[in-house]
């Protein structure tokens, strides 16, 4: 159960794209093997494949959650705001660290927080130039609009979407260059239902950036809530900031962070739209209700 009082609140919804707008992930074998064909690791591909789709089912000692480690091949397991341990790529247990990285290690560190990630690990195990990695990028992106590869999307979704008009402000962030966005936005006919569209949005600081100017603009932090399925560059900076936070995602994280609400599918995200829109535009009542069927871990 959740306290209209809580849904009645937010003027400013922050939405990620890629999955979480849309739920795909069959893309994620073609991209680690266009980033490895017609490079010496070419007869790897299999290999690679298999370890990616271990990553992101779960079984693999990297995990949705962890931190990838460039320089040193390793992944850091984060609890309580501090890098604890760390593992090595076979899932050996690494000497503790002592406290935090800094802020500049940070730069070091592939977040493991979606499928994408997932290939930009491999990429760099294999030491692929950043020049192939652009290529294969943007050759999956392009495909994933088009058939055979084109990627469903949920009508009834964007339906809720476009009818929220009970908030001030919806708006798309992601980090995908401004082209490719775009093309997503137009592909699933949503992107007029947008006040603002940021794409290279740069997050976790260009969230964070714009969670900053939203409270100098008046807005209260608890009037706003970021909805994503990558908890770093998504919801952490908003989090810290006050805001309210919304994790989606088919996939099980060890990221112990506590989110106001906990989604895996995108009927749950439909149902939270149509009962924010419910309740900004009813009178005060009783508390929203969901069945279980949501699956809704509120806080």
């Amino acid at each position: 159960m959740m306290s209209e009082q809580w849904l009645s609140a937010i003027k400013v919804i922050v939405f990620d794209m890629d999955g979480t707008l849309y739920q795909e992930d069959t893309y994620m074998e073609r991209y680690i093997r266009y980033l490895l064909e017609e490079t010496d690791h070419e007869l790897e591909a299999d290999a690679a494949v298999h370890v990616g789709k271990a990553i992101r089912s779960g079984v693999h000692p990297f995990q949705f959650g962890h931190f990838y480690h460039m320089q040193d091949d390793m992944v850091l397991v984060r609890q309580d705001g501090a890098f604890v341990h760390g593992l090595s790529w076979e899932g050996a247990a690494l000497a503790d660290l002592d406290g935090r990285l800094s802020h500049e290690s940070m730069s070091d560190l592939i977040h493991i927080g979606d499928p994408w990630c997932i290939a930009a690990v491999i990429a760099h195990k294999y030491r692929i130039p950043e020049q192939k990695l652009k290529q294969a990028f943007q050759r999956v992106r392009k495909e994933m609009i088009c058939e055979p590869y084109r990627f469903p999307f949920r009508s009834e979704l964007f339906q809720a979407l476009e009818e929220l008009d009970a908030v001030e402000r919806k708006v798309v962030m992601t980090n995908t260059y401004l082209e490719s966005g775009l093309e997503f936005l137009h592909y699933m006919q949503i992107h007029h239902v947008f006040d603002e569209v940021h794409c290279g949005a740069e997050k976790p600081d260009g969230i964070a950036r714009y969670m900053e100017s939203l409270i100098q603009q008046g807005y209260q932090p608890h009037e706003i809530l970021s909805i994503g399925d990558n908890t770093w560059n998504d919801l952490h900076p908003v989090k810290r900031l006050g805001g309210r936070t919304c994790f989606i995602s088919p996939y099980k994280s060890v990221d112990t962070e506590t989110w106001d609400l906990r989604l895996t599918t995108l009927e749950e995200l439909e149902m939270l739209l149509l009962s924010i829109q419910q309740v900004k535009r009813n009178a005060v009542t009783s508390p929203v209700e969901y069945t279980s069927e949501a699956n809704f871990a509120a806080k």
